[in-house]
């Protein structure tokens, strides 16, 4: 009964471990670089927490952009992986980049010469307007060399090509963390720059990546061959086929950025102390759900690649599959951070108020592990790789500003309840959202065939 709806074939382990595991090594080598920054910058206080995670908010929406973006055309890049077609997953991938690099041009102008303004929107407190302002300055710098790179290495994700990302995050947390501790405590003669110096090693990592992608497309990449110089020739054929198949996803992680945006927003009107117990829970989060991420994208490239072969059924048990996987990895998930916590805070020097806060907030994020490791491979994983884009984009935006963002503002800023309670408020949507993604994917009717 179980091998009729379930895959239990070592191939098929093999495929997806061979993705997830240098996906959540690179999960991993981001969550060292966001602990280090909250470490180094938590020595100096709550207003250098709070600054530099408001300061890194326009990144974040950006790189949402980013994601939607390249996620997008790995939709189209992963079933015609299926078919083994090269040279429309070059044309795909002009067009991602051509799209992303135009964002974050546009980004990096408004942040580069409107910081103030920028900050303005996420908090009225001065001193911490003024130190996300210097931080957000000096990261755009970074915005483009992130944006392309990132692009890069996204898109060679979807066709099984995962090791190359691995060792260039691997080699740009040595230097995001060597400039992070010369520049913040001003080591080797340079200056004591504070916030200013963790947002020059994040830009300097950035540009690192940017660098190492540059000569691995060039004198390396034979799989596919898509070099940066062909980025403005465009296939209006295929531009049609990316509007369709990708606008979704772009629209999924927009809306869902901004939403994340204006939470971001209502915790800095709530206040500096909640805005860096959040920073520090939102750290161990990305340590725990490594796998969890990394299965997601797995999963959108098995699932895409299966269909792509014209392998409903295998595509279906697939989906079964990966769904039962993210329980397990999920309970895994709420073990890490309850075992972790109490370590993980003794490194904080921040107020006893946000260790507290923090303390509380990471029980609740440990106990809606499991029901979150089904949204995010449901909607990051299945539902993406199977070109249900539009049904992914209701979901996770509609989630977003229809549940969460009005009951952080109602119990957040209306009823002032305990943080812990807030911080749940504002992951209600997760509650909903996976009775319905299971009735999608166990139905069939989430498999769409995107190629031509």
């Amino acid at each position: 009964m179980l091998k009729e709806k379930f895959l239990f074939e070592k191939e098929f382990f093999h495929t997806v471990f061979a993705i997830t595991l240098p996906i959540a090594l690179q999960n991993v080598i981001s969550f060292g670089v966001n602990a280090m920054d909250s470490v180094m910058l938590g020595s100096l206080g709550d207003i250098a927490v709070s600054g530099a995670n408001l300061g890194g908010q326009p990144f974040f929406l950006m790189s949402m952009i980013g994601f939607g973006l390249a996620g997008g055309g790995s939709v189209l890049i992963s079933q015609y992986w299926g078919q083994g077609n090269k040279e429309v997953i070059r044309k795909v991938m002009r067009i991602s980049m051509l799209a992303i690099t135009m964002v974050s041009v546009l980004f990096t102008v408004v942040c580069l010469f409107f910081p103030y303004q920028v900050m303005s929107l996420y908090t009225k407190e001065a001193e911490v307007q003024r130190a996300a302002a210097s931080y957000l300055r000096v990261l755009a710098v970074g915005f483009v060399f992130y944006a392309i790179a990132n692009n890069y290495m996204s898109s060679l994700r979807a066709v099984e090509s995962v090791k190359m990302s691995t060792a260039v995050y691997g080699m740009s947390f040595f230097v995001n963390v060597f400039f992070n501790y010369v520049f913040i405590f001003g080591k080797f003669g340079a200056p004591a720059l504070g916030i200013v110096g963790a947002a020059i090693g994040t830009t300097a990592a950035r540009i690192f990546e940017f660098v190492c992608v540059t000569i691995y497309m060039y004198g390396f990449e034979k799989k596919i061959g898509y070099r940066m110089h062909c980025m403005f020739k465009i296939d209006t054929t295929l531009l049609g086929d990316f509007i369709r198949h990708a606008l979704p996803v772009v629209g999924n992680e927009m809306i869902w950025g901004m939403g994340a945006t204006v939470t971001s927003m209502i915790m800095g009107r709530i206040g500096s102390t909640f805005v860096a117990a959040n920073s520090i829970t939102n750290v161990i989060a990305q340590l725990a759900q490594v796998f969890i991420f990394g299965i997601a994208n797995a999963s959108a490239v098995v699932c895409g690649k299966t269909i792509g072969e014209g392998k409903m059924e295998r595509a279906q048990k697939t989906a079964n599959t990966l769904l039962l996987m993210g329980v397990v990895f999920g309970i895994v998930s709420t073990c890490v951070i309850l075992l972790l916590r109490n370590p993980f805070l003794s490194i904080y020097d921040v107020t006893p108020q946000a260790k507290e806060n923090a303390y509380n907030m990471m029980f609740v994020l440990a106990l809606v592990q499991p029901i979150a490791a089904i949204d995010i491979i449901s909607i990051v994983g299945i539902l993406r790789g199977g070109g249900d884009t539009k049904l992914a984009l209701v979901l996770d935006g509609g989630g977003m500003w229809v549940i969460n963002i009005p009951m952080g503002i109602l119990t957040g800023l209306v009823l002032k309840i305990p943080p812990a309670f807030i911080f749940l408020a504002l992951r209600t949507d997760s509650f909903i959202k996976i009775f319905i993604e299971i009735a999608r994917i166990t139905s069939g009717r989430w498999m769409r065939t995107v190629t031509r």
